[in-house]
């Protein structure tokens, strides 16, 4: 095989789909994150997103995160703390959205937008640019 111009020009594009591929492959690891195992994980990973990104105007300590474990993932309820130092009726502590929590890798899905969709924490319109591994 000749070395001209037109297949030094195919070897760059070869090269740099190779990149693309290897550098989309790991970005999506990276975004993925560490596995999540128990309902303290969970629970932690859920106050953590909520604070970076801003989901809630609550102080951490005013919010309540309800964990459930499923097959797969844990469910994390976000809820309104009612106390006398957070203010509210002690007798409610109303939701304000959901996390489902993928135990192998931490993704996280949430309904914060409208209470019903799930869909990848990037995607929703937070207050602040949300980029949680």
């Amino acid at each position: 095989m000749t070395f001209d111009k037109a297949n030094g020009q195919r070897m760059k594009a070869r090269i740099a789909a190779v990149a693309a591929i290897l550098l989309s492959i790991g970005t999506s690891a990276w975004a993925a994150g560490h596995s999540i195992s128990t309902i303290d994980a969970a629970a932690n990973r859920a106050a953590d997103i909520t604070r970076t990104c801003r989901l809630s105007t609550n102080k951490t300590k005013c919010l309540l995160f309800d964990v459930s474990d499923h097959p797969g993932y844990f469910m994390v309820g976000v809820h309104e703390k009612h106390s006398p130092e957070c203010g509210g009726d002690p007798g409610l502590a109303p939701a304000l959205f959901f996390m489902k929590i993928r135990k192998r890798d931490g993704y996280v899905s949430t309904n914060y937008e409208d209470g019903e969709h799930f869909r990848p924490l990037s995607t929703i319109d937070s207050k602040q640019k949300c980029d949680v591994p």
